[in-house]
């Protein structure tokens, strides 16, 4: 795990994110950008290899981040991980940050609320600046394609034919991150001492969300139509609006207010990674906020 620049990855020593901006000066307010999973930093970038994180630094004085991590991980690890790294560039950046906004795409957004988790725990001072954590079709319900993987592997493996046993049991080589992913785990003890195999087995505990810290949630749907039965069902082919939205009637879930969260119409899961109107609605929340 790192931050990355032109796939070089970013030494978080003082001497070294002094040499680090081509040219730019750092400022007081930074941006992380953080992929989900299979993907790395360039998954951000336009044709023209610009992306939000350098239109907030042209248009809102922000100093983008690029996170790169393991997403075969559990994503507790990963976590941990980056609430360590976190509190390493806040130790180091140049200049006092006063304010870190963070734009977390699919499993990123499950990273990013593990870090603040284990930032809390840890005590880790950087957690203090967090101000907006903007979350792009992450699966706070989990995923439905990762549900149907653990229910086929199930039932393969159980089918007294041996080839027929071995499909399922390739099917279940599966990453740890993706299956985490079944439920949108977020903590080391929802997965420790589990069998990560068992049929729809849910462990999770659901956590707090961050004081003081504003959540903005963005979902696509495939329809023109949002009560559409394929979007109900579907979300954008890989999140469900229910589950990006981590809305129901626990209140220990994230609830996110309704206010705070913006569908767009006709777009498919990784579209939301490079398109415009996407950063134009983050801007004007950040704007409105400040």
């Amino acid at each position: 795990m790192g931050f990355y620049k032109n796939n070089k990855r970013i030494e978080l020593t003082a001497d070294c994110l002094k040499d680090c901006f081509a040219g730019k000066q750092p400022t007081k307010k930074i941006c992380i950008l953080i992929h989900g999973l299979t993907n790395n930093e360039t998954i951000w970038s336009f044709s023209n290899q610009s992306d939000y994180g350098t239109f907030l630094q042209e248009d809102l004085e922000y100093t983008p981040f690029y996170l790169r991590y393991n997403t075969g991980l559990h994503i507790s690890d990963n976590g941990k991980a980056f609430a360590i790294i976190m509190e390493q560039l806040h130790e180091n950046y140049p200049i006092e940050i006063q304010e870190i906004t963070i734009i977390a795409h699919s499993m990123g957004g499950l990273i990013t609320h593990s870090a603040c988790f284990y930032a809390q725990s840890f005590q880790l001072l950087w957690l203090q600046k967090l101000k907006n954590i903007f979350l792009l079709a992450t699966p706070h319900f989990g995923s439905f394609l990762e549900k149907f993987a653990n229910v086929t592997t199930n039932i393969l493996e159980k089918v007294p034919n041996w080839p027929t046993r071995m499909v399922g049991k390739i099917i279940n080589l599966r990453s740890a991150g993706i299956k985490d992913l079944r439920f949108g785990y977020l903590t080391e003890e929802e997965w420790n001492s589990e069998d990560p195999d068992k049929l729809l087995k849910n462990n999770k505990k659901p956590i707090s969300k961050q004081e003081g810290v504003n959540y903005y949630v963005i979902s696509g749907r495939l329809t023109k139509e949002e009560k559409h039965w394929v979007s109900y069902l579907f979300g954008d082919i890989l999140v469900s609006k229910k589950s990006a939205t981590a809305r129901s009637n626990n209140t220990k879930e994230f609830n996110f207010p309704v206010e705070n969260h913006y569908e767009f119409a006709k777009t498919y899961h990784f579209e939301l990674n490079t398109k415009v109107e996407v950063y134009e609605k983050m801007k004007e929340w950040i704007i409105k906020e400040n």
